[in-house]
């Protein structure tokens, strides 16, 4: 008898929030624009600020555009993430980039375009503006999540999602389904994205923003920033995380496991990875989605498809996907690969599904 229920795993880069999101190449550049918009300087050359600084909302917009500045310099955050990494004396200022890349992604996520950074130029050179949500998320959720009220609606449970992306496009899309106004805290009991989440419904290997741990006690907690305002003026929305710039410099919040690094090894890291790995090797149909498989999750991206068993479909939609990448990842046995590189407006349901 034949298996009744088909595992299928979207695994996601970058490409798959293109609509929504800067990717990697733009997101210097946007660190750095939200910066110069904010305090009206040109440059960000001193870590750690300068002492004329004293607010800690003007603390943190002047490290998001001295990190911006850095990833232009070194072709992405994640290159000048690794210098630090090299280097013991570097950490603090290691901690000072994953709280700017954290804070930059929720300003994204929470603020209006009123600074008018919202916009990029397309393939025809011309101006297009970013979605709050990108579109094709919301047409996936559509078609896989199931229940008949807010209270029960869930994402089917043969569906799994792993992303090396910072992003909550995947939850923001849920969000749309059972209600706007849901607080993240019930949300991750509809769909298990989080680190204290069992069962992971949402994989994120690179760790999620907005989200930090912090001790009471003895025990180490988990909060984010999300459900403590609903405005969407940048300015207020400051005002509501500035306490993060001074509880990040006194180790008093930790945005370490919330944002990883391929190369990195701490114990949230390795839990989430062997959490990406189970999902793997359970997965009859994988979909790939707009990922380039950059150099540095090579290690991390070998150890998953090792996972990847017999007779397992793949299909590979990017505009740009190359055969070579899989050729070397994939060992198991009768494997079919089916690589969808024409633009498409929306994520490839396989009919299999």
């Amino acid at each position: 008898m034949g298996k009744d229920i088909i595992n299928v795993t979207f695994f996601t880069g970058a490409g798959a929030s293109y609509n929504a999101c800067p990717i990697w190449n733009e997101q210097g550049e946007k660190m750095l624009q939200l910066a110069q918009e904010i305090l009206n300087e040109g440059s960000f050359p001193e870590f750690p600020p300068p002492r004329k600084l004293t607010s800690d909302s003007d603390l943190l917009i002047y490290e998001i555009g001295y990190f911006g500045e850095k990833a232009i310099k070194y072709g992405t955050i994640d290159t000048y993430a690794k210098k630090l990494s090299l280097n013991i004396n570097d950490n603090k200022e290691l901690q000072h980039l994953k709280l700017a890349v954290s804070a930059f992604f929720t300003l994204w996520h929470l603020m209006d375009d009123s600074l008018n950074l919202k916009k990029r130029f397309d393939s025809k050179n011309q101006i297009v503006d970013f979605t709050e949500i990108d579109h094709r998320y919301i047409a996936l959720l559509a078609a896989i999540i199931e229940g008949n009220d807010g209270n029960s609606i869930k994402i089917k449970e043969n569906i799994k999602f792993v992303t090396w992306n910072y992003d909550l496009q995947i939850e923001q899309a849920f969000k749309v389904f059972v209600g706007y106004d849901i607080k993240w805290d019930n949300l991750s009991k509809q769909l298990k994205f989080r680190q204290i989440d069992e069962n992971k419904q949402v994989c994120h290997l690179n760790g999620y923003h907005g989200f930090y741990n912090y001790h009471n006690n003895d025990k180490i907690m988990e909060e984010s920033f999300f459900d403590r305002t609903q405005s969407k003026d940048i300015h207020e929305i400051l005002k509501v995380i500035e306490f993060a710039y001074r509880e990040n410099s006194r180790a008093g919040l930790n945005f370490s496991g919330h944002i990883n690094y391929a190369w990195e090894n701490n114990n949230i890291a390795a839990s989430t990875r062997n959490t990406a790995k189970k999902i793997f090797a359970e997965t009859d149909i994988l979909v790939i989605i707009g990922y380039s498989f950059p150099n540095f999750n090579k290690e991390i991206d070998k150890m998953l498809f090792k996972e990847i068993k017999k007779n397992t479909t793949i299909y590979y939609q990017d505009p740009k996907a190359s055969v070579d990448f899989l050729k070397h990842l994939v060992t198991a046995k009768d494997v079919k690969i089916e690589y969808l590189t024409d633009k498409s407006e929306s994520f490839h349901l396989p009919y299999e599904f």
